[in-house]
């Protein structure tokens, strides 16, 4: 866990299903202000990147018929980050792969 997430801050699993099934409006200001208390906390120039992801996020869910949809949806958000993520690393290490090469090159010549 980033360390701008204290894990005090966030009530335990059983607190939250039990304020979501009896408040759910108290749970959404609840998420909202954990949200908002993680990216005030984060470094400043994570931020706005913490900004688009929380307004994407929230678009998602809006967008979903059920709870059950946007949790798929969620799973599905995460699921293509992890993909972009898998991506960009291979494309590090081929980058890495390359540049060893041509130092061992050069340092044979």
């Amino acid at each position: 866990m980033p360390s701008y997430l204290s894990e005090s801050a966030i009530p335990d699993f059983d607190m939250l299903v039990q304020l979501h099934q009896h408040d759910r409006e108290a749970f959404e200001a609840l998420r909202r202000h954990l949200l908002r208390d993680a990216i005030n906390a984060a470094p400043a120039v994570q931020r706005p990147g913490l900004e688009r992801l929380v307004a994407r996020i929230d678009a998602t869910r809006a967008s979903a018929g059920t709870p059950e949809q946007a949790a798929g949806m969620a799973f599905e958000m995460m699921a293509e980050s992890l993909k972009e993520l898998r991506q960009s690393w291979n494309q590090v290490c081929e980058a890495l792969s390359e540049l060893q090469t041509r130092l061992l090159i050069e340092r044979v010549r």
